[in-house]
């Protein structure tokens, strides 16, 4: 579609005043960033406002996953036997420890951007509970299932893989979630030792979690349901109590504005909806685009499918009824009751007056205002090679 990693460049740029990290460093704190996510990067404009900005990138296991090429296929396979490779976790956390031992003549804000919980979900040893042989199948299976046309495939045909296949991602997933433990206690280690610790706050957070078959779902699109928005959201140090009942991550900057007294800050509380708010825009363009049509023949999809790989979605929750909004369609859920959003409930069930409250803040313009669509795109620079390799890792990744 012609879509290039450059593309939020113009978009993030042009918000550089509302960027936490841009506000922070004008109220006099050093700032810095570590990202071992292709799409968090230098050439996609996230490195605005950080006086540091390290990409932490592995670039080998992404393209060894999904190549033909005998020799990556074969280099994939024994990286995965042997376990020792990670997603830029340990050179992310080198990266910190220098930093923590160096002079702090100012307060520092620092954000880090890991993918070890994202697939392939091949953690390093001792994380990876699999055997050798199981690693090896799941590295098979993460080519398989885990690429973006799979991806996608999948989760609008719901036809999920095989009990076996999904516990195995689930074992490198929970891996993966022990590794990152170990990796913080590693850099909340090294922040302590530099006499730091006490008087830094940290924040630990998420912004998706992931399927692993429920519904016939994989990974983390086509769905807005609370296995992916329910996030981990963990704060401790200076400050954290102020951070109590936050509801959204976009709340984050204003509550963290004021944490730090910067005496003034572009986060006005009532710009945000009142309640937080997911949305998930369609991959594809609309039925009639021809490449719809492509994927839709070789994918022999059903109408079912086909227009799950066309409806945007959109959801809210006051944390006991979720209204969900699926290409104009309400639906609606008990999250008490029914936590895996398996039933819908009536409108008439809901109550009127909450009913009012959910429709509200789908409709509020912070919902509702597409920013993207402000800002025209930079065109593609397929002639830049370092901007076409990072694309194929975005498509790798399931980003483009």
């Amino acid at each position: 579609a012609g879509v290039s990693v450059q593309s939020a460049r113009p978009i993030v740029e042009a918000l550089r005043d509302r960027l936490l990290a841009e506000v922070l460093r004008r109220s006099g704190y050093r700032t810095g960033a570590v990202s071992a996510n292709t799409w968090v990067s230098t050439h996609s404009g996230f490195a605005t406002g950080f006086e540091r900005f390290v990409e932490r990138l592995d670039g080998g296991r992404p393209a060894q996953m999904s190549t033909e090429r005998l020799g990556d296929r074969l280099r994939w396979m024994a990286s995965a036997a042997r376990a020792r490779s990670d997603d830029g976790a340990a050179a992310a956390a080198a990266t910190l420890e220098q930093w923590a031992a160096e002079p702090a003549p100012a307060p520092f804000f620092w954000f880090v951007n890991l993918v070890e919980c994202h697939s392939p979900y091949l953690p390093p040893r001792p994380y990876a509970a699999l055997r050798a042989g199981g690693r090896m199948r799941a590295a098979l299976e993460a080519s398989e299932w885990l690429n973006l046309a799979s991806f996608w495939r999948t989760c609008v045909t719901r036809e999920a893989p095989e009990e076996p296949v999904l516990e195995r991602m689930r074992s490198g997933y929970r891996g993966a979630i022990a590794y990152m433990d170990a990796w913080l206690g590693r850099v909340l280690e090294a922040l302590d030792a530099a006499g730091q610790l006490e008087d830094t706050l940290v924040i630990v957070s998420s912004d998706h979690g992931e399927n692993f078959g429920e519904g016939g779902l994989i990974g983390h699109g086509f769905s807005l349901d609370e296995r992916l928005m329910r996030v981990p959201f963990v704060a401790a140090g200076p400050g954290a109590e102020r951070l109590e009942g936050i509801r959204s991550l976009a709340e984050v900057p204003g509550r963290l504005a004021a944490i730090a007294g910067v005496p003034e800050h572009p986060y006005d509380p009532s710009e945000l909806p009142p309640l937080p708010v997911a949305q998930f825009d369609s991959p594809a363009p609309g039925l009639d685009d021809p490449r719809t049509q492509r994927a839709i023949a070789l994918w022999n999809l059903d109408e079912a499918a086909a227009a799950r790989l066309v409806t945007p979605i959109a959801a809210t929750t006051d944390g006991t009824v979720k209204l969900v909004v699926r290409g104009g369609r309400e639906e609606f859920y008990d999250l008490e009751r029914d936590p895996s959003e398996r039933e819908q409930l009536a409108a008439a069930a809901v109550g009127a007056d909450a009913a009012a409250r959910l429709r509200a803040a789908l409709a509020h313009p912070a919902a509702t205002a597409s920013v993207a669509r402000r800002v025209e795109p930079a065109p593609a620079a397929a002639e830049d090679p370092e901007l076409a390799e990072l694309e194929d890792r975005m498509r790798l990744l399931g980003y483009l």
